[in-house]
């Protein structure tokens, strides 16, 4: 028996924090996560084998699709709040009176 039940949520709301975190962008990898994380607890003691993991895991993998979209509306959010915060800096215009103060350095 597992000291520590873990639900099907928490497993999702990790798998989808370490998803973000490696770039997952392909339905493949997010399995190849899925599996990794099951095992991971698995061997943790965190699951266990009375547990049905199997079924866990294709409840997780159908989630896909949920998870492309938060992240599509994460990136969205993100990225909006980059533009509300970027300042664009215009180049100074070129100050003749700077030219001869570098030439009379440069007599020194």
């Amino acid at each position: 028996m597992s000291l520590t039940t873990l639900t099907l949520e928490d497993l999702y709301s990790e798998l989808s924090d370490l998803a973000r975190d490696q770039g997952i962008d392909s339905k493949e990898s997010w399995d190849e996560l899925i599996d990794e994380v099951v095992e991971g607890h698995l061997d943790l003691g965190e699951l266990d084998l009375e547990q049905d993991t199997e079924g866990m895991k294709e409840l997780l993998r159908a989630r896909w699709t949920a998870f492309k979209k938060e992240s599509a509306v994460a990136k969205a959010e993100e990225d909006e709040v980059i533009e509300e915060t970027t300042v664009l800096v215009e180049p100074k215009e070129k100050d003749d009176g700077m030219d001869d103060l570098k030439s009379e350095e440069e007599d020194y």
